[in-house]
């Protein structure tokens, strides 16, 4: 919806434009939005009703949104309420790329086809936190377990964004789901095994179900993924790596699933682990497209002040967040 409300404005703004035209506006316009000017379709009205009416300068909540796209009918609403500090700077950055691709087509530099290239999410991180909702139940109990899951995943980046040393929490838009057998395996098993390419040999040997196996005891699983651009600069004096601790937000938003009203400790679970670039499971990439590579560099032969700038530990530095 937000989106259309965009393109909408912007076909406003050149009611004779071709669709080339209306694309190459969008990107250009919104670049330089100044943002938090709310993009409007209408003047904001009032109306008879007791509905509240989006009103930055009544309603101090309403100040907090940082890219607002106003619905035109009334009662009007923000429909970009809940973008966050870090997906305010993914779109940013992707209306920049966009409008700088436009620039290309039209200097005969690039084609259409490279605005519509496929993301590249799962290769510019180098770390991931993959959320891991689990039910030993129902595919319809799953729906409903996982459904709140990702309907509270925007808190998770919320605490993520305010914690020392992570300049970015991306969260990806869809989720991946599977479901198996559960016959000599116990759902903890497949739980740690799930969403990291080093457990996808356990998971090859299990059997998913068909429809004779309703009856049978089965896990269905579904994990969400959360890209983090992360700076953790060196206090003075101290030795190593810095730790990222995220403890705090993972152990909250623990708090916040299970505080669901269904919740059922023996039905339901939630993990949430740290996963490397090069860890990522087979089905987050698309057939045709290339796995990133680890690329070996050459140590070079280092002075004796070098040594003592140099990091000993090679570990990742998130700390470890699996429950």
């Amino acid at each position: 919806v937000a989106w259309a409300m965009l393109v909408a404005r912007i076909c406003q703004l050149y009611p004779n434009a071709v669709s080339a035209v209306v694309v190459e506006k969008f990107f250009n316009i919104y670049t330089k939005w100044n943002w938090p000017q709310p993009v409007l379709l209408k003047p904001i009205e009032d109306g008879p009703l007791q509905v509240r009416v989006w009103n930055p300068r009544l309603y101090p909540h309403d100040r907090q949104h940082r890219m607002p796209v106003i619905t035109p009918a009334y009662p009007s609403m923000c429909a970009t309420h809940n973008i966050t500090n870090s997906t305010q700077k993914v779109i940013l950055a992707e209306l920049e790329r966009g409008s700088e691709i436009m620039a290309q087509i039209n200097a005969g530099k690039k084609t259409w086809s490279d605005l519509f290239e496929r993301h590249d999410f799962f290769h510019k991180h180098k770390f991931y936190l993959c959320v891991v909702a689990a039910t030993v139940s129902t595919d319809e109990e799953h729906l409903k377990w996982s459904g709140f899951v990702e309907s509270r995943l925007r808190q998770l980046v919320l605490k993520l964004e305010v914690t020392e040393g992570v300049e970015l929490a991306h969260p990806f838009v869809k989720d991946f789901s599977d479901s198996y057998l559960l016959d000599d395996v116990k759902p903890e098993e497949i739980i740690n095994a799930y969403g990291t390419l080093s457990g996808e040999e356990l998971l090859s040997k299990l059997r998913k179900p068909e429809k004779d196996d309703k009856e049978k005891k089965q896990i269905h699983l579904t994990k969400l993924f959360i890209g983090l651009d992360i700076n953790l600069s060196k206090t003075e004096g101290q030795q190593g790596i810095k730790k990222l601790d995220i403890q705090y937000p993972c152990s909250e938003f623990y708090s916040l699933c299970k505080s669901w009203t269904s919740f059922n400790e023996s039905m339901h679970l939630i993990q949430i682990k740290n996963v490397k670039l090069y860890d990522l499971p087979n089905d987050v990439y698309i057939e045709g497209e290339i796995r990133p590579k680890k690329v070996s560099k050459k140590r070079k032969k280092l002075t004796s002040s070098d040594q003592l700038k140099r990091v000993k530990s090679e570990n990742s530095p998130i700390a470890n967040t699996n429950t």
